[in-house]
């Protein structure tokens, strides 16, 4: 007798490795296994078996029922609060934050406000810790006493998931305009990565005023290192030593770029050939567009690096900053924009010893776009590159050498004929 899976058609399958295992069909039935009753915690299940091709089999029927329901069972589990670690958070309607009187959390290490005895949320942090089921927020009670309510109803109606998301998103008016859902995807995902995210500049005031602080201190820098090093006299050095290029409007009208003439180095010859100028980053930014709150183009939020030394009151200068920007609804930046917004940025050029495309890329002045296109972020890098500054013509240094050096042999040679 003919087996019965010869009956079945055989569909062409794909490569290996063009199949995504997460799209696939999970085996749910692990979840069977989870309990909130008990002493002992549960601990992470493992993932199961996935079947990559339906077959018209009551196993296979059978099976899948059975992961479905496990995955609803404990879907339907309540999600509950210990008593320990419960936290309670009044939700404000005037200013669409959220408050804590009572910290139970080391959450609030890197997150919140201490303003008048009570710890404030911003709305992104709101509802970033009770997403994860770390925050119970409730709604305010209005005209409430001691005898309408009683229990827990006392602090306030409970506020779902969804209701969170109604009220914390596109109903504030505070730094950078109302909290959208791709600013909150952007948090999100990066709390989730570790890092420690604060909202740019006061809570209160326009986020849009120009970084000067860190100017006047690299230029000291630069002086300093100069006497120290002997690079101020081998600068002048440099300038005696080297032909000065005339690029007049009659040599560049008439005559070649490079003239004829006598050259002692290449770096003459280049010198000639720089026809455009370059503009000196060192010197205090400005504006060029009036200020607007519909810009797109701001700094929305500050990113540290994960330390066990940080604290929220003495933060320092964050290690990222990322302007947050709706794909769907933004149009590629102008040159207007891009200065505006890299001018509230801070002057920060690369260590001068660095590798030459590094300090390229990283440029004196940077910041991170997060590019959102329904829902899922793209983070590109703006940098003012000083490519200007980078003189490749200058640069000093050995050649690379290969893996087994390239001066003399290895000393294992045999000669042919001996």
């Amino acid at each position: 007798m003919a087996d019965e899976d010869e009956d079945i058609p055989q569909f062409s399958s794909a490569n290996a490795g063009d199949i995504d295992l997460s799209d696939e069909t999970q085996d749910f039935r692990f979840l069977s296994n989870l309990s909130i009753s008990g002493t002992d915690l549960p601990k992470i299940p493992k993932r199961g078996e996935k079947d990559f091709e339906p077959y018209s089999t009551s196993l296979q029927s059978s099976t899948l029922a059975a992961s479905r329901a496990a995955m609803h069972t404990a879907l339907s589990i309540p999600r509950i609060h210990p008593p320990k670690t419960h936290i309670v958070a009044i939700y404000d309607p005037q200013s669409n934050m959220a408050y804590v009187d009572k910290v139970k959390s080391q959450h609030f290490q890197t997150m919140g406000k201490f303003v008048r005895g009570r710890e404030w949320l911003l709305p992104e942090e709101a509802l970033f810790m009770l997403e994860r089921g770390s925050l119970d927020v409730r709604w305010p009670v209005i005209n409430a006493t001691d005898n309408d309510e009683s229990g827990d109803l006392k602090l306030g109606v409970p506020m779902s998931l969804q209701g969170a998301y109604a009220a914390f998103i596109g109903m504030e008016d505070g730094v950078g305009g109302k909290l959208t859902l791709e600013m909150y995807n952007v948090y999100a995902g990066l709390k989730r990565s570790g890092y420690i995210v604060f909202r740019t500049g006061d809570w209160k005031d326009e986020a849009r005023t120009l970084n000067l602080t860190s100017v006047a201190k690299s230029d000291t820098e630069n002086i300093n290192t100069k006497h120290w090093s002997l690079g101020l006299f081998a600068d002048m050095w440099n300038r005696l030593s080297t032909r000065e290029a005339s690029n007049s409007a009659n040599r560049l009208a008439l005559g070649p770029l490079v003239t004829p003439g006598i050259y002692r180095s290449y770096s003459d010859i280049y010198r000639l050939l720089e026809l455009i100028p370059t503009h000196d980053r060192s010197t205090p930014p400005s504006f060029l567009l009036p200020a607007d709150s519909s810009n797109h183009f701001r700094i929305t939020y500050d990113i540290y690096k994960p330390s066990g030394k940080f604290r929220k009151t003495a933060r320092g200068p964050p290690d990222y900053q990322v302007a947050v920007v709706n794909a769907r609804e933004t149009s590629l930046p102008t040159m207007a924009e891009l200065n505006d917004l890299l001018a509230t940025t801070p002057h920060d050029p690369p260590s001068s010893t660095g590798p030459l495309y590094q300090k390229l890329k990283y440029g004196s002045r940077n910041i991170i776009l997060a590019i959102v296109d329904q829902g899922i972020p793209s983070y590109i890098r703006i940098a003012d590159a000083s490519f200007g500054e980078e003189k490749l013509h200058e640069r000093k240094g050995r050649a690379p050498r290969g893996k087994l050096g390239g001066h003399r042999g290895r000393g294992r040679g045999r000669g042919r004929g001996r």
